[in-house]
């Protein structure tokens, strides 16, 4: 779908003369804009891009034991499921 909208808008801005050398002109300016467009995306991609990723963590956390409700939490499953003797 979007190089169908991309051809309708470069086919917009495409003048609509009978001679070749006016609708080449045009097509070369419809793509010029269209790569204008495209280098602003990369730029502001690049602007806007986070200095780590997403799964990386400057300064991750401390692992901690798990607190007293976790560990009664876990214990009530696996008594529900029958891993205990309980």
């Amino acid at each position: 779908m979007g190089s169908a909208l991309g051809l309708a808008a470069l086919t917009a801005l495409a003048p609509q003369g009978a001679d070749l050398p006016a609708l080449t002109d045009g097509f070369s300016a419809a793509f010029l804009g269209t790569a204008a467009v495209a280098a602003a995306g990369c730029l502001l991609t690049a602007a806007f891009m986070r200095g780590t990723s997403a799964g990386a963590s400057a300064d991750p956390e401390p692992v901690t034991e798990p607190s007293a409700s976790a560990r009664l939490t876990v214990a009530v499953g696996r008594r529900r499921r029958g891993l205990t003797a309980n």
